[in-house]
């Protein structure tokens, strides 16, 4: 996670186990339920697109979910 002055909120890196990134993105954090605010999706790369990382904004105010170990569950769209 990097708090980056410049942007709206948090900036995360982590990799999807499942699924296909869509427009508009909602997240629960799996221990506790609590929803993730995210606020975009950062550009991809080659890299991030063979080993299934993204990077995502994420609210400020969700920074105590934002931590290494954390699993994030999403909606799942048909045809991913």
């Amino acid at each position: 996670m990097f708090d980056l002055t410049a942007r709206a909120g948090l900036v995360a890196c982590g990799t999807m186990l499942d699924g296909t990134l869509v427009s508009e993105l909602s997240f629960v954090d799996e221990l506790t339920g609590a929803p993730i605010r995210v606020i975009g999706v950062d550009f991809s790369t080659p890299t991030t697109q063979r080993t299934g990382q993204h990077l995502l904004v994420v609210s400020r105010e969700d920074a105590a979910l934002v931590r290494p170990g954390r699993v994030w569950a999403g909606q799942v769209v048909s045809g991913s």
